[in-house]
């Protein structure tokens, strides 16, 4: 190693797939809850904006969780 150059610290990868669920999570819920309460603001009693955007918010979670663990994959593969 170079003189001067500090090793970058490497965050346990466990902890970053944790990082992404409770993201996943969040996600949906808010996605969820925006639904409910447009449902309930429009008085819908089909629940369509519930079913709508807990959809929109799964593909958006799904899509986020994707590009994370490419981006986690790259930076093994650059480590190796």
């Amino acid at each position: 190693m170079p003189a001067g150059k500090v090793p970058k610290k490497k965050r346990p990868r466990f902890l970053a797939l944790t990082g992404i669920a409770f993201q996943m999570g969040i996600t949906i819920y808010l996605f969820s809850y925006l639904g409910k309460y447009l449902d309930d603001r429009f008085s819908i009693e089909e629940n369509y904006w519930t079913i709508g955007l807990t959809l929109i918010g799964v593909v958006l979670s799904f899509y986020s969780l994707l590009k994370q663990v490419n981006r986690l994959n790259k930076e093994e593969e650059n480590d190796s």
